[in-house]
């Protein structure tokens, strides 16, 4: 039989990643979801919630969506995932959608991100931001600057979008 201050010892070390992850760490929890049936499948959130949360990642993609002049540049930052709008911009297709509990709201209320396939294997935000280390769904750790709430103003990326401005910061060193 196990002494009762072990299993004290061993109760208190395994709450200790999530008290140490609030500490200056630089990564978080979140949902990611392909749609609204994996959201519901997964059974952590309602499935009225994963409805709602779904559409609210709709429309914030099609306000936020990062938008191209020419169809190769999307394509070159998200495949050939790239929609044609209306206007005759380029956008990538929303591919899935991630949910962030707000700090201190205990679930209830979620930061809504729509997310991407990019290069690589990964989803990505509209910011192009990594997100999880897969195309994995449901509880994924991810950086906090995917996170962030995003900005409902959508830019217009120019010459080569992403992979330009990855490309140049390697020529620079950083």
């Amino acid at each position: 039989m196990m002494k009762r201050s072990k299993r004290l010892q061993l109760a208190i070390m395994g709450t200790a990643p999530f008290v140490l992850s609030g500490c200056g760490d630089s990564s978080r929890e979140a949902l990611v979801y392909k749609d609204v049936a994996s959201c519901i499948n997964d059974g952590v959130i309602s499935d009225s919630v994963c409805r709602y949360e779904y559409n609210k990642a709709w429309q914030n993609h099609l306000m936020m969506a990062p938008k191209y002049q020419v169809a190769s540049d999307c394509q070159q930052d998200f495949g050939t995932t790239c929609q044609q709008l209306a206007s005759g911009e380029y956008i990538p297709t929303m591919e899935g959608f991630m949910l962030a509990a707000e700090p201190g709201s205990n679930r209830s209320s979620f930061t809504v991100i729509p997310l991407y396939l990019g290069s690589g294997g990964y989803f990505r935000t509209g910011n192009y931001d990594k997100v999880g280390s897969s195309y994995k769904q449901g509880k994924v750790i991810v950086d906090k600057r995917a996170t962030a709430k995003p900005s409902l103003k959508s830019t217009t990326m120019k010459r080569g979008g992403f992979g330009s401005r990855s490309a140049a910061r390697g020529s620079w060193g950083g």
